[in-house]
């Protein structure tokens, strides 16, 4: 399964990249960025229901040309046996791109939420496009935490 993850992120790798490289104080929080957070929370839902065949007909062509329906579906089965059942999420960073290299032109939004699971901690990011009127989803990562490695060494006493 893990190597199942490796490959779905190297897939969404350059839908997310403007997440590495944005500065998240530059995104603006207005109207059509509420509505990005709501689409992309709507979206996420569907994983947590089990309708990942609906998440990719609801994607756009820029996700559907990269990974088929099927293996969107093998994808998001992997991660719910590996993390379990959500238990509650919440966005933490919005970062805004204007025409990221290796995608279509556009505007897109990267959306990072903080997720609890019944088996951990991990880290969902959504990428959208902006069309007209409307926020399309054409990227999802999982990262699991690893809650151990995030602790720091206790400092030995003398």
């Amino acid at each position: 399964m893990i190597s199942l993850f490796k490959k779905a992120a190297g897939i969404w790798a350059i839908a997310m990249i403007g997440l590495a490289l944005s500065n998240p104080a530059s995104a603006q929080i207005d109207g059509s960025i509420d509505s990005a957070v709501v689409t992309a929370t709507q979206w996420a839902a569907m994983a947590d229901a089990g309708q990942a065949d609906r998440m990719w007909d609801q994607s756009g062509p820029a996700m559907q040309k990269n990974i088929s329906k099927d293996g969107w579906v093998k994808y998001l089965g992997a991660v719910k046996k590996d993390l379990g059942t959500i238990g509650g999420r919440q966005w933490v960073q919005i970062v805004r791109i204007t025409d990221p290299p290796s995608l279509p032109p556009g505007e897109y939004i990267n959306i990072a939420f903080s997720s609890r699971f019944a088996k951990g901690m991990a880290v969902e990011k959504i990428s959208m496009l902006q069309t007209t009127g409307q926020w399309i989803p054409v990227g999802y990562i999982i990262t699991k935490i690893d809650a151990g490695a995030a602790a720091p060494n206790a400092a030995k006493t003398r």
